[in-house]
């Protein structure tokens, strides 16, 4: 039996598993098909009886041609979420083979199907890496990983005055809103913001941005530690209207939205829309805006609603299809 397998994982995860096969007894004609890190070919060519073929950055035409002559029995590959390997992944599936084998990690192995790509690919979109990715590939240093906390991760977004934020505190310890908060605070990086902040005893931990700049790191590290909620202010103020809705992109769970009054609320569609036409109302009563805006307001709700509904119906059926594959 012929068996070509393709480093589409980390190269530790890689020479386990043909260490396994080798050790199954059946005595296969195995090939590793890796990139061009010498490296790693000469890691894996310290496993006795198989052939390493060493992929080269340019003018790797040839060599594809002749696996995909050698008509392999199985094709091994990883999907496994690492996302390094998206170029062999895809060249991976322009080789030949009587079956094409996917290892998910965890042991989850099942052969290449259309059927099993769309149940593959849902489990994937929820669990973005197995359990046991961190046994082959060193695990990151994550801010505030050091420390497992059992309550609500909060994030606070200061896009509002200083002082509108150290009131929105003092309301949300009398509101109670979530379930034991471990509040975070994500303020501009102005020495007099960050000490107006600094010793406050709700706030555990501050993090700092300038503006606009490397949003999109910032944007990605936020969505890693997947917050329970944010805390995000809508007071009017336009220096802050950029944070505002950077805050809607960071992927937490729940959004309470405070106004320059200290009223809040959790997110739905219905009290956002009517915080904007106030707003709007206010903008147009003060000659900022057009003076008939606030009279169009009835039938801004209906023209949302259709728009909203059918997007909501697909995404109900999108979680329901998630269900049921995963039943």
């Amino acid at each position: 039996m012929r068996i070509l397998v393709v480093e589409t994982a980390s190269p530790k995860r890689v020479r386990r598993t043909v260490e396994e096969i080798l050790a199954g007894g059946a005595e296969p004609e195995l090939t590793i098909l890796c990139g061009a890190d010498p490296a790693t070919a000469a890691y894996f060519s310290e496993i006795p009886g198989i052939r390493v073929v060493s992929l080269p950055e340019k003018n790797s035409g040839g060599i594809l041609r002749d696996l995909r002559r050698r008509q392999f029995d199985i094709l091994h590959i990883f999907w496994t979420g690492e996302k390094k390997y998206r170029f062999m992944k895809l060249l991976a599936l322009r080789l030949r083979a009587e079956f094409t084998r996917v290892d998910g990690g965890d042991g989850n192995i099942f052969r290449l199907t259309w059927k099993a790509l769309i149940k593959f690919g849902v489990f994937r979109w929820r669990h973005p890496l197995p359990t046991d990715h961190y046994e082959f590939v060193l695990q990151p240093e994550v801010p505030g990983a050091g420390r497992h906390y059992p309550g609500e991760k909060i994030l606070i977004v200061q896009s509002a005055r200083p002082r509108h934020v150290l009131v929105a505190l003092d309301r949300l310890k009398e509101l109670r809103l979530f379930r034991d908060p471990r509040y975070i605070l994500f303020c501009r990086n102005l020495p007099e913001i960050v000490e107006r902040f600094r010793d406050h005893p709700m706030i555990d931990e501050i993090r700092t941005h300038t503006e606009t700049m490397d949003s999109w790191s910032h944007l990605r590290e936020l969505r890693k530690e997947r917050f329970d909620g944010a805390v995000v202010f809508f007071t009017g103020d336009p220096s802050y209207w950029k944070i505002k809705y950077f805050a809607f992109f960071l992927g937490a769970r729940h959004k309470v939205i405070f106004n320059e009054n200290n009223d809040c609320f959790f997110f739905s569609v219905g009290p956002w829309l009517a915080l904007i036409v106030r707003r709007l109302g206010e903008r147009s009563r003060l000659g900022a805006g057009p003076s008939r805006l606030y009279q169009l307001r009835p039938l801004f709700f209906p023209l949302l609603k259709l728009v909203v509904f059918p997007v909501r119906f697909v995404w109900l059926l999108l979680v329901w299809l998630r269900l049921r594959l995963a039943s």
